[in-house]
């Protein structure tokens, strides 16, 4: 989910659920994967756990406005719509001490069976959400939850998705309040979803790397270039073309190795 997003699609709900076939493509495919929509979810869990306590954050925090969000609004505007479609899935992993191979192939499985999971083009389809909730892990292990994002997000923004990283420690700002922190949870998680317009702030940050903000970008561009706002396009040039610019010059001027004596 984007918690800052400023994009937002108002659409009816259809008469039958549009990921009614998701499980079944999760089962055939992946059998040890377990998807749950947040409306079973809700049923079926009680507050304190894991689950339960992660879709009630969910109702009341994404799906709602916050005074210090900076625009009107709920924190995520896909979030109701989300819900009113129940495309919202959920699974979890319990392990205190995961195995961060196993935990990859858990999340590259979740996007495998996201891409196929319907709508996967359209307006509806930026409301199919996937959420991988770390109930054994605590605040302590955010760290862990960092690097694993970072490890596994190039390869979901080559294809158009993005992966975000929620946890109680998350320190990166709203866009329109540097103060808020739209990106904590109660529960740490790995989100998954599609990539939108206003996800540009956060694949031309200076911390990356000039390559990977490069790559980043030219998915950015070739996925949504024709149906973005021209500002946006303009502003994903200029940081594509910056980032190129950097590369060229770490090729022409590279720095020199130490040699250890």
């Amino acid at each position: 989910m984007n918690a800052d997003n400023q994009t937002t699609i108002a659409a009816p709900a259809p008469t039958g659920c549009p990921h009614a076939r998701a499980q079944a493509v999760a089962s055939s495919a992946h059998p040890d994967l377990v998807l749950r929509r947040a409306s079973e979810v809700a049923a079926s869990e009680a507050p304190e756990t894991a689950l339960g306590e992660t879709i009630a954050w969910v109702r009341r925090f994404l799906a709602k406005p916050n005074p210090e969000l900076g625009r009107a609004g709920p924190v995520c505007p896909f979030t109701p719509m989300a819900l009113e479609l129940d495309t919202i899935w959920m699974t979890e992993v319990r392990e205190s001490t995961p195995d961060p191979s196993a935990i990859q192939n858990v999340i590259e499985q979740c996007r495998e069976v996201f891409m196929k999971t319907e709508p996967r083009e359209g307006p509806l389809a930026i409301n199919k959400v996937i959420m991988v909730v770390f109930s054994g892990m605590s605040e302590a292990d955010a760290p862990w939850i960092d690097a694993m994002q970072a490890r596994l997000k190039p390869g979901f923004v080559e294809v158009g998705l993005m992966l975000g990283e929620f946890h109680a420690r998350n320190e990166t700002p709203g866009l329109r309040n540097e103060a808020f922190r739209p990106l904590r949870s109660p529960i740490p998680m790995l989100v998954i979803r599609h990539m939108v317009e206003s996800d540009l702030p956060f694949l031309k940050r200076m911390v990356d790397r000039p390559d990977i903000r490069a790559s980043y970008l030219r998915s950015y561009l070739r996925r949504l270039g024709a149906n973005i706002r021209r500002n946006y396009f303009d502003q994903a040039v200029e940081a594509l073309v910056d980032a190129e610019l950097e590369l060229r010059a770490a090729v022409a001027h590279p720095e020199p190795v130490e040699v250890v004596r």
